[in-house]
């Protein structure tokens, strides 16, 4: 297995766990303390470029077809997130999408790492 696997394998690892803690402090958020939207709000700037990463892996990687397209997805994704929050955020129908683009990165990274 080459370095490109092996490094794509463990961000996809790591954006899996990342959207875990994600939701979990959205959670909090909603059920507990409302000052947790900042760190939810913070922790995201962490690991929003690792499916770009992990895109530019598949190169060197080899991996191909599907698997490389589902990283830029999960990348547009998280683009998504960013704008239904700063853009849409008065448009409620459209910012109504968050907790769905946040399904989607969970199911996502879930695929990434199954076939990573």
């Amino acid at each position: 297995m080459n370095i490109g696997r092996i490094a794509y394998r463990i961000l996809a690892w790591a954006f899996f766990g990342c959207i875990v803690i994600q939701v979990f402090l959205a959670g909090m958020a909603t059920f507990g303390d409302p000052s947790k939207w900042q760190a939810h709000a913070w922790f995201v700037k962490i690991f929003a470029m690792v499916p770009l990463a992990m895109f530019l892996l598949t190169f060197i990687g080899g991996i191909k077809g599907r698997d490389r397209f589902l990283s830029l997805a999960l990348f547009l994704l998280v683009v998504m997130q960013f704008l239904t929050v700063q853009v849409f955020s008065s448009v409620f129908v459209i910012a109504a999408l968050h907790p769905l683009i946040a399904m989607l990165l969970f199911w996502g990274s879930i695929a990434a790492v199954r076939k990573a």
